[in-house]
């Protein structure tokens, strides 16, 4: 989808579904809060037994068609059947529909729990020509971080300034220089090293996200895709306005770690592929918190929520742009014992593995919620979908994990997150996601620094409704750079890694490049249970 094409898209949609989508996602929103995938305190982790299946969006449905073709008069007999395409997924034999009646929102809305007429529009929908199944939408969120302000002073960054690369050069390096990060005599890591070889020049990253603020000058040099799969007609919200730019900050910060520029002029951050190019594909957008006292604050509290069609395609578009590797640190978890979940995840798996095929690296992050994923009644989407490499958070070596109040850095071994999902099952290798105790500034920290957003450019912190206004960095305001912990960051740089592979090996598939991965990972020990992502021995000089 382009980025002009939801702003003609289901206009028909009326104020009075307006306000139901509203209601029903400000209620989904809740839910997210209070059960799902989210870092709040040291001790929020879950077992298993509190695992919850991810939402599904009544009203909205995945229609599969047989052998991946989509009838050509497939919309007449949706529309028969009370339902109207929203998305068209070519590819893959995917339809996107919304029933047009609006009844299964408003009773969500009301408080009617009756199936009843979810199962006969499902019905309906199914027994069209070509239909193999039927499918629930699913809301996804970003992996929610803890977050870290830093003194105002430092959010100034100026294109042509006179020192750059500033956290890249200071301890709060860590996270990038660990994955393979560093070389070619840059300040702040090791003189030699993969930099020697490559910065990613010529591999393109999807980051499937939130947005990038295209005006951060960390990430401006090497954005060469701006585009939105969100359609605001068909999931309003008041505190984003649909368009590419980032105005929740998970995805300019998840975008800096895999590919921030470095040099003069480029800010005070670098990726692991500083050179690589990023293609930035919103598929989430800022969604109002249940909870606050009004609008405005519940905005600010807000988190990154889109839908599986989206995410879906987001993929199709990386496709069609010719990306080399995506970056995802989003998810939702679904239950495999339900037919509804079991189908997502053939149809998901389906995707990605399309997305394979075409030679693309799919990273995903494992998720924050401190999950022991092994039933496998229970799995997270897109970490455990076909050919994606899941990532769990470890912490920084130079910091190890103390989350007592009051705790300072001290050096230790590297092992798994507090929060991060984990099990066998996922089959993951770890990277840094960071871990309390926080640093200063420049000091050694145990969380992963980045760089955030500043809203639309030209506004100021605050509803989009108001002229001038937007938001920006997480509920920091307009924020250039922040300091978070999180499974989202895990992702990213794996993403960062795999561009130095592909860029100094241009010859190798997709699996290849995974397996290549994992075989340079620090292997697995007692501190830390998954292999450990680095790169550096690839590009070993004598």
């Amino acid at each position: 989808m382009s980025t002009a094409a939801w702003y003609s898209a289901d206009l028909e949609i009326s104020q009075r579904g307006f306000e139901v989508f509203t209601v029903l996602y400000l209620r989904l929103r809740g839910i997210l809060l209070s059960a799902a995938i989210c870092v709040a305190t040291p001790s929020s982790g879950q077992t298993v037994a509190t695992a919850r299946s991810g939402d599904i969006v009544p009203g909205r449905y995945l229609l599969v068609y047989r052998n991946g073709i989509i009838p050509r008069d497939a919309d007449t007999g949706i529309q028969a059947a009370g339902g109207h395409v929203v998305g068209r997924h070519s590819r893959f034999g995917i339809t996107a529909v919304q029933t047009s009646t609006g009844v299964p929102l408003a009773r969500l809305a009301g408080g009617s729990t009756s199936t009843g007429d979810d199962a006969a529009v499902m019905a309906s929908l199914k027994a069209q020509p070509g239909v193999a199944f039927v499918l629930h939408d699913r809301v996804v969120t970003a992996h929610h971080l803890q977050v870290r302000a830093i003194p105002a002073s430092v959010f100034s960054v100026a294109v042509g300034a006179g020192t750059f690369d500033t956290y890249y050069n200071s301890p709060q390096g860590w996270a990038v220089r660990q994955v393979g990060g560093y070389g070619g005599n840059i300040p702040g890591g090791p003189a030699r090293g993969p930099w020697d070889v490559t910065r990613g020049k010529g591999v393109r990253i999807a980051i499937l996200d939130s947005g990038v603020d295209a005006s951060h000058p960390d990430l401006a040099p090497n954005l060469g895709l701006n585009l939105s799969e969100v359609n605001p007609a068909q999931m309003p919200s008041p505190c984003d306005d649909g368009t590419p730019q980032d105005q929740d900050g998970h995805g300019t910060w998840t975008a800096s770690l895999a590919a921030a520029a470095l040099g003069p002029g480029t800010g005070k951050t670098a990726g692991v592929a500083p050179s690589a190019t990023i293609l930035n594909i919103k598929v989430l957008e800022r969604l109002p918190s249940a909870s606050g006292t009004d609008e405005l604050a519940r905005c600010n509290a807000g988190q990154a929520t889109g839908l599986m069609s989206w995410v879906i395609q987001g993929i199709d578009d990386a496709i069609t742009n010719k990306a080399d590797v995506i970056s995802m640190s989003l998810g939702t978890i679904i239950d495999l014992s339900t037919g509804d979940g079991a189908g997502l995840k053939a149809v998901f798996d389906q995707v990605t593995q399309a997305a394979t095929q075409a030679g693309i690296v799919l990273v995903a992050a494992a998720g924050n919620s401190g999950t022991n994923l092994s039933d496998p009644r229970y799995i997270e989407i897109p970490a455990q979908a076909q050919d994606v490499l899941a990532v769990v958070a470890s912490t920084n070596p130079d910091c190890r994990e103390a989350v007592a109040a009051g705790s300072t850095c001290a050096p230790g071994p590297a092992s798994l997150a507090y929060y991060s999902n984990y099990g066998a099952a996922l089959n993951a290798v770890a990277a840094p996601g960071g871990s309390y105790p926080s640093g200063g500034d420049l000091e050694v920290s145990g969380w992963v620094r980045g760089a955030c957003s500043s809203g639309i450019p030209g506004t100021t912190s605050g509803l989009p409704s108001v002229a001038g206004r937007s938001f920006g960095c997480f509920d920091l305001g307009h924020a250039a750079y922040v300091q978070a912990i999180g499974t989202s960051a895990s992702a990213p740089l794996v993403a960062g890694a795999a561009a130095l592979l592909r860029s100094a090996h241009p010859d190798w598939d997709a699996l290849t490049t995974v397996s290549q991965l994992r075989s340079m990972a620090t292997p697995a020990g007692a501190s830390l249970a998954y292999p450990q992502i680095t790169v550096g021995s690839a590009f070993s000089t004598p």
